[in-house]
């Protein structure tokens, strides 16, 4: 039996001793508690951190428009949340998730945009004429997957419109450069009786020949008056003419009228000088004639204003006349937006029946309608602005020619996309499946007909064709069709 020391069994008595090895004993009890709360956070911090992470990952995405990365971030938060296993960390996870939330329109907005710039560097990259092959296909494959979106088609037309108004404003820039540099040139001609100067200057003018020509008619009108001014002058005759300029300054603007004013009643009043048959006042005659000349030198410098007015009216009609015609574009060449689908449901729902169901195809098809149906308006105040018909506004860079059959548009453009992107038999192929027969195809391929086919006379009074008139028209101008 072992023996133990008196200090030994003494210590075990003292009281302190007794505490140290209860602590200890209960130390040893609870260390597989401490490990598990260590280890519970240890995971939770992994999981702080990698919230934080998927957060910030979220974030990013929204900033970039990666809308569908963003909705990947929310998820990833969704499924920490479920496994958080206190209020707290699920409290903290769910605030994550709807600052995520938050973000989604802007990035939608953002992504929209994207989509946007991507249309417009597609087509500038299409412009590069050393672009061919797949290259040139993968563009127009993804310009043409791009275009689908309403939304991106929307922006992009905003953008194409903010681009055409910038290029406008220059063209106005440039239109009143002309003028400054032309003006003295048609006055001149005027001046000189030499007509053909004037019309070669209005030739050359080029995007402002119709503005020029307002110019040149209000300056003809000016020189007109001017003649008359001489022969109705003191140096001419012998007695002043103040019906003749009465007349002359009632014909202008109410403001101009005013301004000439003193000048008028000033040379009134020194007519009275003449008693019809002499002056009476010495000297009268020579002040009326001064005064004469100073409302012929007045006049004519009201003329050649109106003749600038009549100028920037005629150059911002036109340029009002393109702004239209672009907007008018784009919006032909947009898709049908959801907008389209809400008009209507709520339409075709007040339509329903009792007990009849609302189908989505019936849905669609009058959304379609509707948009063909102001589609439709646009083509026809296009083609009033451009002094076409309906069928010729429709009919944008046809490569030259077009054929319809069963309805259906078939251009010379479309036909060369096809080949670049099916190959030649496989298109032929399917032109044949559309009714087109083959002399059409060759026509539409670009292929010489010349020896065997009919000739172009023939060719364009054939059924089917769009517009045979143009056709003519264009064949007696000896233009290729």
């Amino acid at each position: 039996m072992a023996k133990f020391s008196q200090t030994f069994l003494q210590g075990l008595l003292q009281p302190s001793y007794q505490e140290g090895l209860f602590t200890a004993a209960r130390g040893i009890g609870m260390r597989p508690q401490m490990q598990a709360l260590q280890q519970q956070q240890q995971e939770e911090l992994q999981r702080f951190d990698e919230s934080t992470q998927i957060s910030e990952q979220g974030i990013a995405a929204a900033q970039q428009g990666d809308v569908s990365a963003l909705t990947n971030r929310i998820a990833e938060l969704r499924k920490q949340m479920a496994e958080a296993t206190t209020l707290q960390e699920k409290q903290r996870i769910r605030q994550e998730m709807n600052n995520l939330q938050r973000m989604r329109p802007g990035a939608e907005q953002v992504a929209i945009g994207n989509k946007a710039r991507s249309i417009v560097q597609g087509e500038q990259a299409l412009q590069d004429a050393s672009l061919a092959g797949p290259a040139r296909v993968a563009i127009q494959q993804r310009l043409e997957e791009l275009k689908k979106d309403p939304e991106a088609m929307r922006q992009y037309n905003q953008y194409k419109m903010d681009e055409w108004r910038t290029g406008q404003a220059q063209e106005q820039m440039e239109a009143e450069q002309w003028l400054n540099s032309n003006s003295s040139s048609i006055d001149q001609a005027i001046q000189d009786n030499d007509i053909e100067a004037v019309q070669e200057i209005i030739l050359k003018a080029g995007d402002f020949s119709e503005a020029a020509q307002s110019y040149v008619n209000t300056s003809l009108r000016n020189a007109e008056s001017m003649s008359q001014f001489q022969e109705n002058s003191l140096e001419r005759k012998k007695e002043p003419s103040v019906d003749f300029y009465e007349k002359q300054i009632n014909e202008l603007p109410e403001e101009v009228k005013e301004f000439l004013a003193p000048t008028l009643t000033a040379y009134r009043e020194i007519a009275k000088s003449w008693n019809g048959e002499n002056w009476t006042v010495s000297g009268s005659r020579a002040r009326a004639a001064q005064l004469e000349k100073t409302l012929q030198t007045e006049i004519a410098a009201i003329n050649r204003s109106m003749a600038i007015s009549d100028y920037r009216v005629k150059q911002n009609e036109e340029a009002d006349k393109r702004d239209r015609i672009k907007a008018l574009e784009l919006k032909i060449n947009t898709p049908m937006d959801n907008s389209y689908i809400r008009e209507a449901r709520i339409y075709e729902s007040a339509l329903l029946k009792k007990g009849e169901e609302l189908s989505e195809a019936r849905v669609e098809a009058r959304a379609n309608q509707m948009y063909q149906r102001d589609r439709g308006g646009y083509i026809e105040q296009l083609a009033a602005l451009e002094g076409k018909t309906r069928e010729e506004a429709e009919i944008k860079d046809d490569g030259g020619f077009s054929v319809k059959v069963n309805g259906q548009v078939t251009t010379r453009t479309m036909v060369q996309e096809a080949v670049a992107l099916q190959g030649l038999e496989k298109t032929k192929t399917k032109l044949k499946d559309k009714g087109l027969n083959d002399q059409q195809i060759r026509s539409l391929l670009g292929e010489d007909m010349s020896e065997s086919a009919p000739t172009q006379e023939e060719l364009i009074t054939r059924s089917g064709l769009i517009n045979p008139q143009r056709a003519k028209l264009k064949l007696r101008q000896g233009l290729t069709q």
